[in-house]
C-alpha cells in the first residue's frame, strides 16, 4: 500500500515527505477540522510544489457550500494550470466525509474519494457517477473482523462498487492485520497529521512522522 498523508498545513512537511518517497497528500479544507487550511494557502503550496505524473493532492470537504467548492476549483484550476486531464488521471482529487448527496458531489464533474462509514446507504452511494473511491476506515474493518463478517463485507463491497478504487484510513501505530491486505487491493493507506507525529499544535516533528512511515516505505 503506497502512503499518503492526510492534513497537510505546510509545504515544509511536503517537501520532507517527497524526499521520503511519499507522493500522495491530502489538505483538510473543512472548518471544524484542526488541520483546516484555508483555501489561498492550498493554493500556495500545491502552486509551490507542481503537480506531476507521481503526485496526487486531495483535497478533504464536508458540507460546504456548492459555491465555495466550484471557486476553489477554478481558482485551483487557474493557479497551477490545471487540466481536466489533471482531474481524470487523478493527479487532483476531491475527498468527501460526512454526507450522502452524491447529486451534489457529482455536480463539480469532478472525480473524488468518499470516507465510508458504518450505516451508509450503499444502493445511493453505487449510483454516484463520479465516485471513483472509497476510504474505509480501519476501525470499521477491525470490528468485522471481530464479529466474522469481514470476509462477506469484502465481497458486498467488491460487488456493489466494482469500478471504484478502495483507500485505508489508518492510525499511527496500529496493525494492519494480514487478512486485511488479501481481501482488499488498497491503492493507498492515508495516515494523519495529529498529535502522535507533532512537537506541538500544527508543528510537525520531522523524526515521529518519518518513523511513523517506516513500515508503509517498503512499499514504494
Amino acid at each position: 500500500m503506497l502512503p499518503k498523508v492526510d492534513g497537510i498545513y505546510d509545504v515544509k512537511t511536503i517537501r520532507q515527505l517527497l524526499e521520503l518517497g511519499v507522493r500522495r497528500f491530502s489538505f483538510d479544507m473543512r472548518p471544524q477540522s484542526l488541520n483546516f487550511v484555508q483555501h489561498y494557502r492550498v493554493l500556495d503550496i500545491v502552486s509551490e510544489i507542481g503537480l506531476g505524473s507521481d503526485k496526487v493532492f486531495c483535497f478533504h470537504f464536508g458540507n460546504e457550500f456548492p459555491m465555495l467548492l466550484e471557486k476553489f476549483i477554478t481558482d485551483l484550476n487557474e493557479r497551477v494550470s490545471a487540466t481536466s486531464e489533471d482531474w481524470q488521471q487523478g493527479k487532483l482529487q476531491l475527498e468527501f466525509s460526512g454526507r450522502e448527496d452524491f447529486e451534489q458531489m457529482d455536480q463539480f464533474h469532478c472525480s473524488y474519494r468518499w470516507h465510508f462509514y458504518k450505516g451508509a446507504n450503499w444502493n445511493k452511494a453505487a449510483k454516484a457517477k463520479y465516485l471513483s473511491g472509497l476510504i474505509l476506515p480501519f476501525y470499521y474493518l477491525e470490528d468485522s473482523l471481530e464479529e466474522g463478517t469481514l470476509h462477506s463485507l469484502c465481497m458486498n463491497l467488491h460487488t456493489t462498487f466494482s469500478t471504484c478504487s478502495f483507500h485505508l484510513s489508518h492510525d499511527w501505530g496500529s496493525n494492519v492485520f494480514p487478512t486485511l491486505t488479501e481481501l482488499f487491493d488498497f491503492d493507498d493507506v492515508a495516515l494523519p497529521i495529529d498529535p502522535n507525529v507533532e512537537v506541538c499544535f500544527r508543528n510537525v516533528d520531522q523524526t515521529k512522522l518519518t518513523l511513523g512511515l517506516r513500515p508503509f516505505l517498503n512499499s514504494l
